[in-house]
């Protein structure tokens, strides 16, 4: 075979598989974003800010939420026209979310309005974004601006516009992911600049191989092993369908010595399944975009020691806090026993209607306190390992980076493996 031949073939194929398709446009534009933000902003002496940054960086919040977001870090150049990241998308996204639960109109778009409500929904959420890249863009510049050349205000609006327009860009992207790539746009970003930040770090070339070193990896993996069961734990909630039922009230009539099938006395083959972090690596993400700012203001009003332990405090409130509203939002109660009632299906013990509800709503409060309560379990476990240890490895290393590290990595995965799998399936049936 030539090798236009196989060359045809491959693209013959390509044309074919959609997932490949899907994957390759992300792996594109994750590509695009990269090499863009190694485009330096002009008009400000980054070498002199990379000094500054690397002196400050490890207890300076604002400075570390802008490496996680932009992914910039000690690379090629810090601060580039994507250098806000996805942080003014996020904030719009939590301002929207947060109106949503509280005004009607809102809520019946999102929720009544299927398709056109959630485009409508994220509509408002871009723009949003752009008055937020403005103010945020505007707050940043202030900050650096020992270290703009030129500080008019024809040439500070002309940097403002070049950061917005990185923001906004970036939001395409993500979108383009969303709709055309794998999925989790936001998230994928989010990831990228991560690793890319824990990557410019040289972490693992620095270090020497020691014991110290290796139990540092294996409380690591420990760690990693704790989020991954964070992000997969469920509840099961046992669920009878009307012919189960029927079947059981029956079988209490009739003669005793009749035997009832052990699975049909208890639950139905698939229950209703509840993850305990429903809301997934969101609280992580918007307790880390909103916490270093409150830590900023603490460390001028407070001691040092109390600033820390408030910080902390109020991190740990923010997860619980934003998993539990997040889960209230999405995972709607009253829908699920509607859908429950049209497939003819309730769940084992409990009465249909209100007392169904009731119980979700007890069920999902619970699973949701729950899950923040083990991921701020998580994040206390790391601070105290670390204090104990004290070791370099641990001390470069973000917890709340690595949960929506490993967070983001699992979404991916699944979300891969069902492309996959549904491509395969759909060729079965074309071959068949």
């Amino acid at each position: 075979m030539s090798k236009s031949q196989k060359t045809s073939i491959f693209s013959r194929l390509l044309r074919k598989n959609k997932a490949i398709q899907k994957l390759i446009l992300t792996l594109f534009l994750v590509f695009l974003y990269r090499f863009c933000n190694t485009i330096p902003l002009g008009g400000i002496d980054q070498e002199a800010l990379k000094q500054a940054f690397s002196q400050v960086s490890m207890n300076n919040s604002i400075i570390q939420i802008l490496n996680m977001y932009s992914g910039g870090g000690a690379g090629i150049t810090l601060l580039s026209p994507f250098s806000l990241g996805i942080v003014p998308f996020i904030n719009a996204s939590i301002l929207i979310d947060l109106l949503t639960a509280i005004v009607p109109s809102l809520e019946k778009l999102q929720s009544e309005e299927g398709e056109f409500g959630r485009q409508k929904i994220l509509f408002y959420k871009k723009i949003l974004t752009f008055i937020f890249a403005i103010g945020q863009s505007s707050l940043l510049l202030f900050y650096l601006k020992p270290y703009i050349y030129n500080t008019s205000f024809l040439y500070f609006g002309i940097l403002v516009t070049q950061l917005t327009c990185g923001a906004m860009t970036l939001v395409w992207f993500s979108s383009l992911i969303d709709n055309k790539g794998i999925g989790n746009g936001t998230s994928i970003i989010i990831f990228i600049n991560i690793i890319s930040t824990i990557l410019n770090k040289n972490i693992f070339l620095t270090e020497k191989l020691n014991i110290l070193f290796l139990l540092q990896i294996v409380i690591l993996i420990f760690l990693i092993l704790l989020i991954c069961i964070s992000q997969t734990s469920r509840i099961t909630v046992d669920v009878v369908s009307a012919r189960q039922l029927a079947f059981l009230e029956n079988s209490e009539e009739t003669d005793s010595l009749v035997k009832i099938p052990k699975k049909i006395k208890t639950k139905s083959e698939s229950g209703l399944s509840i993850k305990i972090n429903q809301a997934g690596i969101f609280p992580i993400i918007i307790a880390s975009n909103i916490i270093p700012f409150l830590s900023y203001f603490f460390q001028f009003l407070l001691p040092t020691l109390l600033a820390s332990v408030l910080s902390n405090l109020f991190y740990y409130l923010l997860i619980i806090g934003f998993n539990y509203f997040y889960t209230i939002i999405f995972w709607d109660p009253e829908k699920i026993s509607e859908q429950l009632r049209k497939a003819s299906v309730s769940i084992l013990n409990v009465t249909p209607g209100k007392d169904t509800i009731s119980y979700l709503e007890n069920v999902v409060r619970s699973s949701s306190i729950l899950g923040g309560i083990f991921l701020c379990l998580i994040l206390f476990s790391f601070d105290i390992l670390k204090q104990l240890i004290n070791g370099n490895l641990l001390n470069q290393i973000n917890i709340s980076s690595l949960i929506i590290l490993v967070g983001v990595a699992y979404e991916i995965q699944k979300t891969a493996r069902a492309l996959f799998k549904n491509e395969l399936q759909n060729s079965n049936f074309k071959t068949n």
